[in-house]
């Protein structure tokens, strides 16, 4: 699979923090906004009150995004279980990356405030994605963690 376009847009005043640069939250807001996107498209008209909460994630900064910048996110699904999927997005501006963030993700069904299983649908949706790009190298594992 390659990468996907999932969130475009530019770097607007409200994005600038008082030392005159994007606050580090605008960098996770945008992934943020991208995993959303994704994530309505597993979903789907089908599946109820399903939603999905972050849990974990890895940010890296590599360049400076600036007022008025383009900017555009390009998203992998490195893994999937039958709760859980794990993202990569590419922040870029001119097809340079600017920030790496890697979400951890849970489904969770708001109306019992418990973890939910995906319906056939949103795994059949996340299994059309194919197998992550070569490039994806990632930091977290969606492996559950002995405590």
């Amino acid at each position: 699979m390659t990468w996907v376009v999932t969130w475009t847009g530019t770097v607007d005043r409200d994005w600038i923090d008082e030392l005159d640069h994007v606050n580090f939250l605008q960098y996770q807001r945008v992934a943020d906004l991208a995993s959303l996107d994704i994530w309505k498209n597993a979903r789907g008209k089908q599946a109820g009150s399903l939603e999905f909460v972050m849990t974990e994630t890895h940010v890296r900064y590599v360049r400076e995004l600036r007022l008025g910048m383009p900017v555009e996110v390009n998203s992998a699904l490195l893994a999937f279980d039958n709760k859980r999927f794990q993202l990569f997005h590419h922040i870029k501006s001119d097809g340079e990356l600017m920030c790496s963030v890697e979400t951890l993700n849970l489904c969770f069904d708001p109306e019992i405030r418990k973890v939910a299983t995906f319906t056939e649908a949103i795994v059949q949706y996340f299994e059309s994605w194919g197998s992550p790009p070569p490039d994806a190298t990632y930091t977290l594992s969606i492996a559950r963690k002995q405590s």
